[in-house]
């Protein structure tokens, strides 16, 4: 083997290694910008279910003002 093949061989073999190095390091960009996202999902979740809650909350409260509304004009009629 003569010392440009060899030499030829190292710089090639190295720079696949640096290739692969590089597509392990876009891997791990990737996984963590999508942990990222999945995280701010969960939390967007979690602050809708809290949005919920307080809207039911608050739809019972119209309820009951409602009902009693209306059982007061029961009332107001009946006498």
């Amino acid at each position: 083997m003569s010392i440009t093949t060899g030499l030829s061989n190292m710089i090639t073999g190295g720079a696949s290694s640096m290739s692969q190095i590089s597509g392990a390091l876009g891997g791990a960009d990737f996984m963590m910008e999508m942990q990222g996202v999945k995280n701010e999902m969960q939390q967007n979740q979690v602050a809708k279910a809290k949005m919920d809650a307080e809207f039911q909350r608050i739809n019972g409260i119209a309820d009951s003002q409602a009902q009693a509304g209306s059982a007061a004009a029961q009332v107001k009629i009946s006498y």
